[in-house]
Formats: C-alpha cells, structure tokens, sequence
C-alpha cells in the first residue's frame, strides 16, 4: 500500500471537516501513517523510529501528532474519522485532561466479578434505550445504577470511568467525523455499538467496552443538560454521581444476566490461560530479564496469574535504552514492572 497516496487521500478529507462542529476548540493535529517499513509524516517519508508504535497520539520533534498504523486497507473516511480520533487525544493533553486511567496498574487490580458487571451489562441496555429516545426516567436509572456501582465496585468503577472520559469521547469525535462525512458509515457505527454491547464477551478485557459506553455517556449527559458542547472544559462523567440515590441493585432479567457473564468470566479466563499454556509450550523465548516493562498494547491487554498477554508490540527498558519487541508475547513478570521472560505466542 502506498503510504504517500494514502495519507494524500486522508488528509484532503480532514481538511473537509468542521471541527468547531466536531467539538469547541478543537484543531487537526499534523499525522503520519506507518507501516513495518516506512512512515510517512506531513508530505514526506521520514525514519520511523521505535515511537511510531500503536495507533495514538505522541509528541515528535516537540509537538502532538497523531499516528496511524496501516495494516489493513480501510475506507478513506473511515480511516479519516480514526486518525481524527487519535487528534483528539493530542487536543486531551493540551488541555491537560486530568482523567488519565493507570493502564498497568489496572491489569492486575481490576476485578472481573459477576454481580458488577451484570449491571454494567444492564446499564447498556439503558444507554441503547436512551440512544434511541431520550427520557429523563431511564436516564435517571441509569445514573442511579452507575452511583451503586461506584460506592460498591468503587476501583472498578473510577477506572472505567476514566476510559470513558478519554477513549469514549475521542470515540464520540469519531462518530461526529462519519456523521459529516457519510451519514451511511455513521449509521454502520452505531450499528457496531448495539451489535455488540448487549453481548457480555464484548466486556473483556473491559477497556474495549468503555469506548462505546463513553461515547454514549457524552451524548446522553448533553441531552440531559449535564454537559454543553459551546464549552472546552471536559465532560466529567463521575462527579454528576453526587447527589443521586444508587438503586437497590434488582433490575429485570437479574438472574440470567448474572449467570451469562459468569460463563463469560470462565470462558475468558479459560481462554487466557490457554494463550499461557500454548506459548510456554511452543517455548520461543525472544527475551530473557531482568528488564523494567514500559508499555504493552494496553487496548486488549491481559493479566492471568504471573504473566501478562499483549499483541502486536512490548516495550522495555535496556540499559537505559527504550526498545521494542514487535509481534504478539505472553510476558512472565517477576512484579508489576520487572519482566523475566519473554515468549512468542503467534
């Protein structure tokens, strides 16, 4: 795939864009795209170092830019709409968000518990009703539901909350991208969010799940009048919490929502330490520690007993020197920084 035409095509695109209309103050980051070999960056092919990793936003010669990994071939606009949600995180940290979500420490303190995580499954339910017709009742519900979770699950909750604010609305900027674009591949968006969200796999790993229940939170609190899209200020989705009396915990379909995330719950943590058990058995070590862990891809990142699963890259610390491993790795951890082992899983 040719990297120059490409971001040619992408970059006339976003320059069609309203982004006052996308969000207040917002302004396009410059972008590079990249692939195993190349990166091309602000009309020209550039070195591509070890920080042109993942799909993000990162700082290059002193300024934010946004960055886009091609390894499929995607439509132009829908291609457009991601790199302008990765922008946004650029525009976050100018703006000195400050509802940043502790990735590591989140893959071994976060709990996976079936009573939680049945009523996050019903919350969706209640955003999908809101989504498709707003009323102050089951908006109500809804709120009233998330504050029990946060006094009951209150880690779990302050973390998912916290994705929701940074991924959920770069997910919501995205939305807007396609809806001034092509309203068709909007409406395909939203048809991905009730695809999945009533499914209870698409909670695991959990952060995935906050992207869609962010986006939805955004709208819902601005047509509540909770948040105002003619202000800069970030949309705050935990403190509106305050003053609302959390539900008794009963909703309709309690039982068979508990017990089909229980399976879930199994089946995914069958499934991790299958992924363990078949990279230890395939025995590729690429690395042995000690080493201090600096990063994994955190988007479907696992943890299962002392070993922690990533995809598509691991960074580490050599000798004062960041590196990066790319391909797919179960890592044995001798504590939450220090890796012993590396294997190749695929």
């Amino acid at each position: 795939m040719n990297l120059e035409k490409l971001y040619g095509k992408v970059a006339e695109t976003i320059e069609k864009l309203d982004f006052q209309k996308i969000w207040p103050g917002f302004l396009p980051l410059k972008f590079a795209l990249y692939n195993d070999k190349e990166c091309f960056f602000n009309g020209h092919y550039i070195e591509k170092t070890d920080a042109f990793c993942a799909n993000t936003s990162i700082v290059y010669e002193g300024e934010s830019i946004a960055i886009w990994n091609v390894m499929e071939e995607l439509e132009i606009p829908v291609l457009a709409s991601k790199m302008v949600h990765e922008m946004f995180h650029g525009f976050q940290f100018r703006q000195e968000w400050t509802c940043w979500p502790n990735e590591m420490e989140a893959l071994y303190r976060y709990e996976y518990d079936a009573d939680h995580l049945s009523l996050k499954l019903y919350e969706n339910r209640l955003l999908l009703d809101l989504l498709d017709h707003f009323d102050d009742e089951t908006y109500q519900e809804l709120l009233s539901y998330r504050k029990l979770r946060s006094e009951k699950h209150s880690y779990e909750f302050s973390y998912e909350s916290k994705v929701e604010e940074i991924e959920g609305t770069a997910n919501y900027v995205e939305w807007q991208v396609l809806k001034q674009l092509d309203e068709q591949k909007a409406a395909r968006f939203l048809d991905q969010m009730r695809e999945v969200m009533m499914k209870p796999d698409h909670l695991f790993p959990i952060r995935i799940s906050c992207y869609y229940t962010g986006a939805l939170m955004i709208r819902a609190l601005a047509q509540a009048g909770q948040y105002s899209f003619e202000t800069k200020e970030r949309p705050a989705i935990m403190p509106i919490l305050q003053d609302v009396l959390p539900s008794d915990g009963s909703f309709p379909d309690q039982e068979d929502y508990r017990q089909r995330i229980a399976d879930t719950i199994d089946a995914f943590n069958e499934e991790s330490r299958s992924i363990v058990e078949t990279a230890l058995k395939k025995n590729e070590i690429v690395l042995n520690g000690p080493y201090d862990l600096l990063g994994l891809n955190i988007y479907n990142a696992r943890h299962y007993k002392e070993y922690l699963i990533t995809t598509y890259f691991l960074m580490y610390l050599d000798e004062g020197n960041n590196k990066m491993l790319p391909g797919d790795f179960v890592i044995r951890m001798a504590d939450e920084k220090t890796i012993l082992c590396v294997y190749r899983w695929r």
